[in-house]
């Protein structure tokens, strides 16, 4: 998308325009690359026009940070809770690495602070937890039905998120090879921990 005029555009689909430039030059060229002056140019505009929708590279920065953790929100908002509770919590770490793989540039930023420098704003912080959330009311539907040993959900809750998160960043940084391996690495790892779940209920 090309911005000619900051007063005729419409305002919603220039940040966005925005956002997806930053994060094409971020994916491209690395974080040392992302500047106001870079974005101005490939999105054929001036820096004072760019200037009129962000303030500065951090707010950019901070725009990707929550538009990446928006879009796991929807991802894993989308997927079917059914009445199978155990069944609901393996399909979100599912749609975990799925959102991850089709983001892949948002989802460094949301977690591997690849821009040095930058840190998201307490506020931002706090809006991130909304996509946990999801996560950690489905395991305490598993301990309601008691489908899994009695504990603390969000703790539990850590541990399913920080497997699934550690397989899916070998993936995202290539250390599983193709695609298809990543898959079955997360496979594995939610078999392995619904086993470990419930292997002490009756």
């Amino acid at each position: 998308m090309q911005i000619e005029d900051a007063k005729t555009s419409n305002r919603t689909l220039v940040r966005q325009a925005v956002l997806d430039c930053a994060s094409q030059i971020l994916a491209e060229e690395g974080p040392q690359a992302l500047s106001m002056r870079k974005l101005s140019q490939k999105l054929g505009a001036s820096t004072i026009v760019l200037y009129t929708y962000f303030k500065d590279k951090p707010e950019i920065l901070n725009e990707l940070y929550l538009e990446g953790f928006e879009r796991l929100r929807a991802d894993l908002e989308a997927v079917p809770s059914g009445t199978d509770a155990m069944e609901y919590v393996m399909q979100l770490g599912r749609a975990y690495r799925k959102s991850a793989v089709r983001n892949p540039t948002y989802y460094q930023i949301m977690f591997s602070r690849c821009v040095p420098g930058f840190t998201p704003p307490l506020a931002s912080l706090q809006k991130s937890k909304a996509s946990f959330e999801i996560l950690v009311n489905g395991v305490q539907r598993c301990i309601d039905a008691q489908l899994v040993v009695p504990g603390d959900a969000r703790e539990i809750a850590e541990v399913l998120w920080g497997t699934l998160h550690g397989i899916i960043s070998l993936e995202l940084f290539g250390y599983l090879g193709p695609s298809r391996m990543g898959e079955a690495r997360l496979e594995q790892a939610i078999q392995t921990i619904k086993a470990g779940l419930t292997r002490h209920i009756a």
